[in-house]
């Protein structure tokens, strides 16, 4: 355990260094806080020197620090095609990382406003902040269901959680043995979970969680039930249509769910795709002055 100020968190393996370093720039970008961005970025063996100093050269900008922690992440299984083990990481992180508090990122993020307001307490003594799932907003949703996610002493009305943003207290994350009851589970035959690490932190935290502003964590459902042929989602009880177009106008962090990333599909003129490629060409540029080329897909 290393002893370290609070900060952000990614986790990774080698197929995600470019995404990694689009979200590491949107971060450093739009960061406002006087204090030191602290970047911790859990990743495994496959990183080659070439990403390091890709990672590198992106956190030297600004008042920012990073920092690459070498983890070993070994799972039974992965369902869903896209993630790799380093999904789990994130669980982690609190373990590793001697902070009071860090805000975890998926690397298919972008940060539309500072993050820092993100490192502050968190709600009763729960462990996490995070906002709720647009396509599982509750545990009756049609995708989760007691089938595959035992409610045990929760209804189906309770909140499921997103991990692709989540605050963390690291303290109480510790008290309540988080990462060693995940490592548990996941590595419990019986545990069979659809989204993975997702699952298997909403299972473990049993519906304690503080529900953030869902501007803090927006999809672009407009764009994916396009391309996938839908007119409503789940989440439409919580976050209505209307409403979520007008998230999708002024969002703080974009999170590019599913399979449907925008370095891998065309997202035409929506415009969080447009943000970002903004912040992808932003990276791609700090890197061209470090003599580093960002990977061709």
């Amino acid at each position: 355990m290393s002893s370290e100020a609070d900060g952000v968190v990614l986790c990774f393996d080698s197929n995600y260094v470019w995404p990694a370093c689009v979200t590491m720039h949107s971060v450093i970008r739009c960061w406002s806080s006087i204090e030191t961005l602290n970047i911790y970025c859990l990743c495994d063996s496959s990183l080659t020197p070439t990403d390091r100093a890709m990672i590198e050269a992106v956190g030297s900008q600004r008042n920012c620090n990073v920092q690459i922690i070498d983890v070993d992440i070994s799972v039974p299984e992965i369902r869903i095609p896209h993630l790799s083990a380093m999904a789990y990481a994130r669980a982690m992180a609190p373990q590793l990382i001697d902070a009071a508090r860090l805000v975890y990122l998926d690397c298919d993020v972008v940060a539309c406003v500072s993050i820092h307001s993100l490192l502050r307490p968190i709600a009763a003594d729960y462990a996490l902040a995070a906002a709720r799932d647009v396509y599982g907003p509750e545990l009756s949703a049609p995708h989760i269901g007691p089938q595959r996610f035992p409610f045990g002493r929760r209804s189906g009305t309770f909140p499921y959680f997103n991990s692709g943003v989540m605050a963390i207290d690291v303290a109480r994350w510790r008290e309540q043995s988080v990462t060693q009851r995940v490592r548990s589970l996941m590595h419990d035959p019986e545990w069979r979970p659809a989204l993975d690490d997702q699952d298997t932190l909403n299972y473990v935290l049993d519906g304690r969680f503080e529900m953030l502003d869902p501007r803090w964590n927006v999809v672009p459902v407009n764009f994916l039930n396009r391309s996938f042929g839908s007119t409503s989602i789940p989440g439409d009880r919580y976050v209505p249509a209307e409403y979520q177009r007008d998230l999708e106008e002024s969002p703080w962090i974009v999170q590019y769910l599913t399979d449907r990333k925008p370095w891998l599909v065309d997202y035409g003129d929506d415009p969080l795709g447009g943000l970002w490629f903004a912040s992808a060409t932003e990276a791609s540029a700090v890197l061209d002055l470090c003599g580093l080329s960002r990977p061709r897909s």
